[in-house]
């Protein structure tokens, strides 16, 4: 269901030419701490039997377009924000817990983007979106112990979805075919995911991705 509202909203908003007075777009360079915990339990039991947590910094980028229209005090921006890349996380496990190779990637947001314009070209704006990454899970084994035998598990997809809240600043500017350059932090909180293994093992994922962003584009 949330897929094909997040499909719903992105044709609307390519189509909405109506409601806009400018059509808005550009790429984004980013660069991003991704924070991540976990829990691993036996067997379906109440208490973890594992507990971790860790960070990964990185830089990436994205392309965004937006309608966008003008009120008589503010603005309002209706935009899609699309990650086209994916990143293997290194595999994780060992001993006699759970190995796997985490792919994260191709993160698409739908966001509405309210700015106030203050002088000299130059405006701030807020940010409120809803996101969804793509999780790719691969190369699942579940060690052979005295507990039990190791585990059979396929591969499998998930979808991490998350809001984003972003603040920035705005500067029109002629710069060749570019109008205007961002400088944006944002913040994503992600859903919790869990996955159960054959073996009746359940693993539990949170995580946030915290990003400083730069952008530049043009208007139509």
């Amino acid at each position: 269901m949330k897929k094909i509202t997040l499909a719903i909203s992105g044709l609307v908003l390519l189509a909405g030419s109506a409601f806009a007075d400018s059509t808005n777009i550009g790429a984004k360079l980013s660069y991003g701490n991704f924070d991540a915990s976990g829990t691993e339990t036996q067997n379906l039991t109440s208490d973890p039997k594992l507990t971790s947590s860790g960070d990964a910094n990185f830089p990436f980028a994205s392309i965004f377009l937006e309608r966008e229209k003008e009120f008589t005090n503010f603005n309002v921006a209706l935009g899609l924000d699309f990650i086209p890349l994916t990143a293997e996380i290194d595999k994780l496990g060992g001993g006699d817990g759970t190995d796997a190779t985490v792919e994260v990637g191709n993160q698409i947001t739908l966001y509405v983007q309210p700015s106030k314009e203050l002088s000299n070209g130059l405006k701030v704006f807020g940010k409120l979106g809803y996101s969804r990454m793509s999780v790719d899970i691969t190369d699942i084994t579940r060690q052979a112990t005295t507990a039990g035998t190791a585990s059979t598990d396929g591969n499998t997809s998930k979808d991490l979805d998350g809001i984003t809240v972003g603040l920035g600043v705005e500067k029109s500017v002629s710069a060749g075919p570019f109008d205007f350059i961002r400088l944006e932090a944002s913040y994503t909180d992600y859903d919790s995911i869990s996955h159960t293994n054959s073996n009746s093992k359940k693993l539990t994922a949170d995580a946030d991705l915290t990003a400083i962003n730069l952008s530049i584009g043009k208007k139509f």
